[in-house]
């Protein structure tokens, strides 16, 4: 009779404890962080954002198209960080043949990243100074509003799609490169100070054409590098849980409650 009783009490014990293991189970699949399927790698990956050349390029080292920005020259041996955290590409035509004077825009082209020594330094960004008239809806022009920036022969060409074209200065003097103007309509010559200036006395009412130009015409992104899950572990519900990228409790209570039913599965042959 104790006999007969302590078996059943064993076997009330273990289907409860079944039931709390298969619940503890579900839960942790669970992960503590969104998307067990796509988890972030240990290394930051690195994708190339755009080609100027077959020597010249730029690299975006982080997470779904946002990241730290750097400018590589092989040929010069020239790997130089412009930016170190934030950077995101930009849609419009971007086309970009200068070699001495390298301009990279933000993403609201609130500033411009400029280089004047071939791309071994990046100084403080490039203003782009529209004027207080109306010309657009805010201080500086909006992306969606931009038909291409062409950098071309040591200066840059903001042309919008209104016709209108924003432009650095001659190569020559402090300013060089560093301010970026709207080209000036009839009657507006004397309404901005630096148009007096020599730096900007030959301005440009229209973007220059480039032909047979070697680069990409647009930067390019591709959200999933660096988060698509590997498979090199368990296969099946065990591997997904188990993974090493997953980051849940999934892995000691699967495989727990695992010895657990192999345990139960001892006191029924007793029993029997």
């Amino acid at each position: 009779m104790v006999l007969a009783s302590v078996l059943l009490w064993k076997r009330a014990c273990a289907k409860a404890l079944s039931a709390v293991f298969a619940v503890l189970t579900v839960i942790a699949t669970i992960p503590l962080v969104p998307g067990v399927a796509a988890q972030m790698p240990r290394e930051i990956p690195t994708q190339v954002i755009y080609r100027f050349d077959d020597h010249r390029w730029l690299e975006m080292k982080g997470w779904e198209c946002e990241g730290a920005l750097w400018y590589f020259d092989s040929k010069l041996g020239i790997e130089t960080e412009v930016v170190p955290h934030s950077y995101r590409i930009v849609f419009y035509r971007y086309v970009h043949p200068s070699t001495r004077y390298i301009a990279i825009p933000v993403e609201d082209f609130s500033g411009i990243w400029i280089s004047q020594d071939e791309g071994r330094t990046f100084g403080t960004p490039a203003q782009v100074f529209v004027p207080l008239w109306g010309h657009y809806d805010s201080q500086f022009p909006m992306p969606q509003d931009v038909k291409q920036f062409v950098v071309a022969n040591d200066r840059g060409y903001i042309e919008m799609k209104n016709g209108r074209v924003l432009q650095s200065s001659l190569p020559i003097g402090e300013v060089w490169g560093k301010l970026y103007v709207d080209y000036p309509y009839p009657g507006e010559e004397h309404s901005i100070t630096s148009y007096s200036w020599p730096e900007f006395q030959d301005l440009k009412n229209k973007a220059p054409e480039v032909k047979d130009y070697a680069g990409w015409t647009h930067m390019k992104c591709d959200p999933k590098v660096g988060i698509v899950p590997k498979r090199d572990s368990l296969a099946g519900v065990p591997g997904l849980i188990y993974s090493l990228e997953a980051y849940t409790l999934g892995a000691p209570i699967y495989f727990g409650s695992r010895l657990f039913r192999t345990y139960a599965s001892n006191i029924e042959r007793d029993e029997s």
